[in-house]
């Protein structure tokens, strides 16, 4: 049986890395192509876990992992030093590396530039065009990715992602362009267009590079172990005819078959042979929430909560009493980084992405209590004794169950829009709050997440369209925030339901005589969504009301003020 993978962020400048890994043992590291995510060599790093620590990284700006700033603009040179700084952050000297396609430019700049940090490089898939670089190429391939106020991007881009599986170039739909292969299944389109939409507008950062890299001409400079390698069912094949020849000395060719089996056999003698079984034997990635960034900058890591792995972004120093954050359903904390980032004054301050949402794992059991009993799970394997809690939507119903669980290790309590649906409403909200999410051919899932979570500013629930649920605020619709909930709801589309369920399960009001943690209860005039504020803070022994500001940085100094009092 496989090792089980596991995900993880290494500390790179002042951004981070993001990966995922199995096995144990001295460290490989795998490289994917564009606009991907080390989604893609899942099953590699499973497949060579037997003896390995196989780690497969986002490249900066896709998947999770940090974007490189925009200024300059990003060339391969950029993304190899960053491969180089990301060893080392990992701390490691010297590994074997496979790149595939995109990153194997990446791989051969690293190779020619960082000799001294290369094992092997193993380069599949290297394209080495001949003549000048064509720019309008390049332009019509990499048509930008451009979020939009109306959703309409949605439609183009799930176009964009099906024309790259049927023509090549995509934007060039011919006879003579149409690729010989059957239609991708949804698991697959699932996958690749979720990589895209995180990418978002960094989608072309590295895969544009390498379009203007000129390899054929650093070939020749190398001085390291390299294999160049492809598999005869490899469009980029013929490209081995390309190399120079002869090759530098400790550069070699690999004609490959198309036999998957042959091709990783070959690639795990190459790992064997050239891995540090003795230096490295005990290889294990460094925890960043340990050594958060500076400057500001929010920190994200993983910790253990048993049942899986949760999604931590750390924000804030100090010696105060820790913050833990619970967020808004569905999605995830990403949308919340400068209302962490404020409440982490003088303090850590704590998002946690709840089970099933974003990166965390989904729980095999999804009521309150589970819910809470991981959290607390999580709490625990960060270090933390007493905290405070500060809960946000659906997610305090759970809040309140994790508050009573947790007895006199929460100090203080605030519930932000609580919720406390009564059983028929609770009802009528578990078969709609969250629609049909199931990936479609024709791309109408995303067109549902998208207006299901633009609508929760306008209505509540955001699916009743009647007077009395109009929501008296002003909306926030950014394009921005709304891309990032859809696509951290989107990644465990199967799993999105599950915390909802569980919070409108959950006996929020029966909770509320058990919280004796003094409790601060948002709430907004005549807003449907807070309906349940007074009830709440007549139902607590300890609870007072308080005006909710629309500014994240004026709420988190509401919640600080009352927090420190």
């Amino acid at each position: 049986m496989a090792a089980k993978v596991r995900k993880g962020f290494v500390n790179v400048g002042a951004g981070q890395v993001h990966y995922r890994a199995a096995g144990s043992g001295p460290p490989v590291i795998l490289l994917h192509d564009s606009p991907r995510s080390s989604v893609l060599h899942l099953p590699l790093v499973e497949h060579f876990s037997d003896r390995f620590t196989t780690i497969a990284i986002d490249t900066p700006g896709y998947g999770n992992s940090t974007a490189l700033p925009p200024e300059p603009r990003p060339e391969i040179a950029d993304f190899s030093n960053a491969l180089a700084d990301t060893i080392l952050g990992f701390g490691v000297e010297r590994c074997p590396v496979y790149g595939f396609h995109t990153s194997s430019k990446i791989l051969l700049d690293f190779a020619a530039n960082h000799p001294e940090r290369v094992a092997v490089a193993i380069m599949d898939g290297l394209s080495l065009p001949a003549g000048d670089t064509d720019h309008a190429f390049i332009n019509s391939y990499m048509q930008p990715f451009k979020v939009t106020g109306t959703g309409s991007y949605l439609a183009e881009e799930w176009t964009r992602v099906r024309d790259f599986q049927r023509w090549f170039p995509w934007f060039a739909k011919s006879k003579a362009t149409r690729l010989p292969m059957a239609q991708r299944d949804m698991k697959y389109m699932q996958s690749y267009s979720m990589d895209l939409f995180m990418a978002g507008p960094h989608f072309s950062d590295a895969y544009s590079a390498a379009m203007r890299y000129k390899a054929v001409s650093v070939v020749p400079t190398l001085s390291a172990r390299c294999v160049f390698m492809a598999r005869e069912d490899d469009v980029l094949y013929s490209f081995l005819d390309s190399l120079p020849d002869p090759l530098p000395d400790g550069s070699t060719i690999e004609r490959m078959s198309p036999d998957r089996d042959a091709w990783k056999a070959r690639m795990g003698e190459l790992f064997n042979e050239y891995a540090d079984f003795d230096g490295a034997g005990d290889f294990a990635p460094p925890d960043p929430l340990k050594d958060p960034l500076s400057g500001g900058a929010v920190t994200r890591g993983y910790v253990d909560a048993g049942s899986g792995q949760i999604l931590v972004r750390r924000a804030g120093h100090g010696t105060g009493t820790p913050v833990v954050f619970l967020h808004d359903l569905p999605g995830s904390a990403r949308a919340d980084e400068t209302y962490l980032k404020a409440l982490g004054q003088g303090r850590p301050a704590f998002g946690l992405d709840l089970p099933g949402c974003n990166d965390s794992d989904a729980l095999d059991q999804a009521d309150a209590s589970s819910y809470a009993a991981t959290l607390l799970a999580a709490i625990d394997a960060l270090g933390l004794k007493d905290f405070d809690l500060v809960a946000d939507g659906l997610s305090t119903p759970i809040a309140l169950t994790l508050a009573k669980q947790s007895g006199s290790r929460v100090r203080r309590l605030v519930l932000d829009a609580v919720a406390l649906p009564e059983s028929d409403l609770s009802a009528e909200m578990k078969v709609n709050y969250l629609p049909d999410l199931r990936p479609q051919m024709d791309g109408t899932h995303l067109h549902r997440c998208w207006h299901m979570l633009r609508d929760q500013s306008v209505h509540w629930p955001w699916y009743d369209g009647g007077v009395d649920a109009i929501r008296k605020i002003a909306p926030d619709l950014d394009p921005q925030t709304l891309h990032m909930r859809l696509v951290d709801t989107m990644k465990q589309w199967d799993h999105a339901g599950d915390a909802i369920a569980a919070a409108l399960d959950a006996d929020g009001r029966g909770s509320l005589k058990d919280i004796s943690a003094p409790t601060m209860v948002f709430e907004t005039e005549d807003d449907a969504r807070y309906r349940w504020a007074g009830e709440a803070v007549k139902g607590l022994s300890n609870g007072i009301q308080a005006t909710r500001p629309a500014d994240p940085t004026a709420r988190a100094r509401a919640v600080l003020s009352f927090l420190e009092g």
